[in-house]
């Protein structure tokens, strides 16, 4: 599965174009250290804007569609680990229902109120 491929699926399944490439970012499972997830890598300012994630699931066949309203998260800087105005998020697949990023530096954020949808494919 591709971002393309991803934004296709999730735009059929609502009935709309609201996803694109310039306001999605995507992700799929990935391995890190003994655990897997998604990565998420959202610069600073971004924060200030509405930003869609679709983080994919090949195994489960899933994408999760997560939204970050403008401003919703105030001060990302005090929540996440962030590498040069980038913040780095890892959501561990252990616990879908969750989605909290598990990464040392950062809060422990849950992204779970930002799940807009399920689709599957």
């Amino acid at each position: 599965m591709n971002k393309s491929e991803a934004i296709q699926i999730a735009n059929e399944s609502m009935r709309s174009n609201l996803l694109n490439d310039s306001n999605t970012q995507f992700s799929n499972v990935v391995r890190y250290v003994n655990d897997e997830g998604w990565w998420l890598n959202i610069p600073l300012a971004n924060f200030r804007k509405d930003t869609h994630f679709l983080i994919c699931s090949e195994k489960a066949k899933i994408i999760r569609h997560l939204t970050i309203k403008a401003n919703n998260i105030l001060s990302p800087a005090t929540k996440f680990r962030v590498k040069d105005g980038v913040a780095d998020i890892f959501i561990s697949a252990a616990n879908p229902k969750k989605l909290v990023d598990v990464l040392q530096g950062g809060s422990k954020y849950s992204f779970h109120k930002h799940l807009v949808d399920e689709h599957r494919f």
